[in-house]
């Protein structure tokens, strides 16, 4: 219909700023954000798979713990956002996804693809597909201390996680099998950037990328106000992560006061960081460069 709004999807791999690009994003003119919903129902929604109490796995004990803890502070603080216990693939794909947006522009969706579970069948129509991608260094290292820090425990060897605190293709197996389903089955060309590529080159990456997406682009775009609190009220997401980021603090906490794209450092020698970071970093070598070799570059 003509009064129905651009839709755009973003998966993305973990720790890869792609809630920066959001919060970028939040400034065009029309759009509506929907933030995570995938992510919400797979810790906490109707299909969610926590694991079963284990006595002797101190960590399985303490991803219990840190969950009803959330759970607790959604009831208790009333927070704002989608109630996480409707969170069911189906209800997100037809009540928020594939919703009437008449008043809007631009749907943008963000989310990663360790979360679809495979459930291929659930994807919304009418989307434009689009994928980020960043080096597996940066991926893993990082992502190392954000598990550390979100179930608030240390662990020698994080493949070692239950499946809803690490996914079993260490997140770019997903990412690459949802990619070449929707090559294959929903739109043969799907866009893909690279993070890296991004901060060094915010204009002509970003650019490139709305003008595929079908996105209004403005350089005003590349700066932007520290209000990370505000300009996520405008967007669509679950009770859960408003009340995780008040409760746990560092959520969301270096992209919501970004005000603007920084560039980033060498990559790190592999042999210097830990041998499960390493382990992960091998295993999904060859899906990022297959989806390395595709990505978008400035212009083109």
């Amino acid at each position: 219909m003509a009064d129905e709004p651009n839709r755009v999807f973003l998966w993305s791999i973990p720790r890869s700023v792609s809630t920066a690009i959001v919060k970028c994003l939040s400034y065009v003119d029309g759009i509506q954000i929907v933030n995570h919903l995938y992510a919400s129902g797979h810790y906490m929604g109707v299909n969610g798979e926590l694991p079963e109490p284990d006595p002797s796995n101190p960590t399985v004990c303490q991803i219990l713990d840190v969950t009803r803890r959330l759970i607790d502070e959604v009831q208790r603080d009333k927070a704002s956002g989608i109630d996480y216990t409707l969170l069911s693939y189906q209800w997100i794909r037809d009540e928020v996804l594939e919703a009437s947006y008449p008043n809007k522009k631009l749907l943008l969706c963000r989310d990663q693809a360790q979360y679809l579970h495979g459930r291929y069948d659930m994807l919304p129509r009418g989307f434009k597909y689009s994928f980020l991608i960043r080096h597996p260094i940066r991926v893993f290292r990082s992502y190392k201390t954000y598990l550390a820090n979100m179930w608030g425990c240390e662990f020698p060897d994080m493949r070692t996680l239950p499946p809803i605190a690490f996914p079993p293709g260490c997140g770019y197996k997903e990412l690459f099998d949802l990619f070449e389903y929707v090559g294959k089955n929903i739109d043969p060309s799907p866009v893909i950037l690279d993070a890296d590529d991004l901060l060094q080159d915010p204009a002509g990456i970003l650019s490139t990328y709305c003008s595929k997406m079908g996105i209004p682009y403005s350089d005003k775009l590349l700066s932007w106000q520290a209000d990370g609190d505000n300009i996520t009220k405008t967007w669509i997401m679950s009770n859960s992560i408003g009340a995780s980021n008040r409760m746990q603090g560092y959520y969301y906490k270096r992209a919501f006061e970004s005000v603007g794209f920084v560039k980033t450092s060498p990559l790190p020698d592999l042999a210097s960081l830990p041998d499960d970071v390493q382990a992960c970093v091998e295993y999904s070598l060859d899906y990022y460069e297959r989806l390395h070799r595709e990505r978008i570059k400035p212009g083109i």
